[in-house]
């Protein structure tokens, strides 16, 4: 088949083909994860990255490759989870922004839209490392301006050709690699989407998503706090949409919003708009947006009848409760990602407003941690991450929220509850964030769980199934027995000047082995306050941190 232009209808199949050949070889990408660990979740990242991006466009008829790309970028965007799936949203986002205006394309434009995500790409990190995803989207950019090819079936061939050739050098850009023994798995999931791509093209094929499995969810707990008290709500319906849009006065829209209705959030990117907004009358929000472009991904939610379901109350009960009851806008807000029912609930009776369920397996989105910041409602909100896997993600969510949020970079679970038993609510914003950004750096973490794979990792064999000891997310001690392993790196990580030790043992723990276990750490380091917790958290034995 040859095509010497493509249209919106073209893209469209071959962009749903990719993410069908990603969901069908997600396990594969994370079987490439460099550790041996429980959490080798690149693949479901991008994959759950991309089909976000693709059920925006499944129904869309139109042949205008620039609408296509945009709806993609802004799906992707939304929809990203992990830092993978983070750089991949910005390389489809770099994508639309050359395919912009264009209802259809020629290799050479084609072409230039690549090498555009890559630029996105790079621009998203801030400390660019070589041998990973970055480099094959680069090597992708490159062959493809340099191409002669006129028909672009032929130049995605070459495009997946350089690719692959790319990765395969990866194992000698990257010391972890070679050692493992694999190509590194975000610029695999990369070459398989494009492949995918490629053969869509190639067999002019009429995709559509395949429904494989549901997607993993995540769910919130909101402190009870919240529930406990009568509210009432001044402003009833929570109204959200996209709108897209050529260009909008965003100081006008905010002004006549503001007149009917509060917690008000109006972010403008490229041709997307977001509004947010409680209002007593949803119709003058969608009246008044879709005089500005066309409207998408409207919801409308009865925050009354929610509220009463939350209270197990009646409608009659309700209205006496919430008469003259109004809980007002109030100065710090808390968003906190975590896993396990014992650590979720710390967090809560520290006082985090919302938290956010997910951790090592399970990346919450973009989107995800947008709605969380979204449901609080205070001037000024910090996020805790607790893992370096969702970071981008959050400050991702930032730049799309017009509330003042502040990431804290926790990226364990012990540096979030640091950062929050630090927080002072008499301080200013600046002086908490310096505080609490201070605070994470003096939190020593370690964890304790068991390998998925047989590896060999800075000189030491794994085997599959061995109990695995990890340092600041570095593998130190390798065993069979979960509480030796686990004393051993405390004692590696305990100095003169440390004085408390906490624990956090997982679901698989025995409590009555687990309090032998403390006993004896007690008895070995007298002069140490050594706190221990259910965490309840899955796959990992423990969590522990020495300060």
């Amino acid at each position: 088949m040859e095509y010497f232009k493509i249209n919106g209808q073209n893209f469209r199949n071959m962009v749903i083909n990719a993410s069908n050949r990603l969901e069908e070889k997600k396990e594969y990408v994370n079987s490439l994860n460099v550790f041996p660990v429980p959490d080798g979740d690149t693949g479901t990242n991008m994959s759950m990255t991309f089909k976000a991006a693709v059920q925006e466009i499944e129904n869309m008829t139109t042949k205008s490759i620039s609408e296509i790309a945009q709806k993609i970028a802004r799906g992707a965007l939304m929809g990203a989870r992990g830092n993978s799936g983070v750089i991949l949203s910005q390389i489809f986002r770099g994508i639309g922004k050359g395919l912009e205006g264009h209802d259809e394309v020629t290799s050479e434009e084609f072409a230039k839209s690549i090498l555009e995500g890559a630029t996105f790409a790079y621009k998203a990190v801030m400390r660019p490392t070589e041998g990973t995803i970055l480099t094959i989207i680069k090597a992708a950019g490159e062959s493809a301006v340099n191409s002669s090819a006129t028909n672009l079936v032929t130049l995605m061939e070459e495009v997946c050709n350089q690719s692959e050739i790319m990765l395969d050098k990866t194992p000698d850009m990257l010391p972890a690699l070679k050692e493992a023994k694999v190509v590194d798995a975000g610029g695999m999931g990369l070459l398989i989407l494009f492949k995918g791509m490629y053969e869509a093209l190639k067999n002019n094929m009429e995709s559509t998503i395949s429904k494989l499995e549901k997607q993993s969810t995540k769910s919130e707990t909101i402190s009870p706090e919240a529930l406990n008290k009568p509210v009432n709500i001044k402003f009833g319906y929570c109204t959200e949409l996209l709108v897209i849009v050529k260009s909008v006065d965003t100081n006008e829209l905010k002004n006549y919003l503001e007149k009917i209705g509060d917690s008000m959030v109006v972010v403008s990117q490229d041709e997307f708009l977001k509004i947010h907004i409680h209002t007593n009358d949803p119709g003058l929000v969608l009246s008044k947006a879709v005089t500005l472009g066309e409207l998408s991904k409207v919801k409308i939610e009865n925050m009354r009848e929610q509220h009463r379901s939350l209270l197990g109350i009646d409608d009659e009960i309700a209205q006496e409760l919430t008469k003259e009851n109004n809980i007002e806008n109030k100065k710090y807000g808390f968003v906190s990602v975590a896993l396990g029912e014992g650590i979720k609930n710390i967090f809560k009776d520290l006082g985090v407003d919302v938290v956010i369920e997910g951790g090592q397996t399970m990346n919450p989105s973009t989107q995800d941690i947008l709605d969380s910041i979204n449901k609080i409602n205070a001037d000024n909100i910090f996020v805790l991450p607790n893992n370096k896997n969702i970071l981008m993600a959050a400050l991702q969510a930032v730049e799309l929220s017009d509330k003042n949020v502040i990431v804290i970079p926790s990226k364990t679970i012990p540096q979030g509850i640091t950062a929050v038993t630090m927080f002072n609510v008499e301080a200013s914003v600046e002086e908490n964030e310096t505080t609490l950004k201070e605070a994470i750096k003096n939190v020593a973490t370690a964890s304790v769980t068991y390998a998925v794979k047989d590896t060999e990792f800075d000189g030491a064999v794994i085997k599959q199934g061995n109990i695995l000891g990890l340092v600041e997310n570095k593998i130190k001690e390798v065993g069979t027995d979960i509480y030796k392993v686990c004393g051993d790196i405390i004692d590696s990580m305990i100095t003169e000047g440390s004085e408390l030790v906490t624990i956090f043992y997982g679901e698989d723990c025995v409590i009555s082995e687990v309090e032998e276990f403390i006993s004896a750490l007690e008895l070995k380091y007298p002069d140490i306050d050594i706190q221990h917790y259910n965490g309840k958290q899955p796959l990992y034995y423990f969590i522990a941190s020495v300060e």
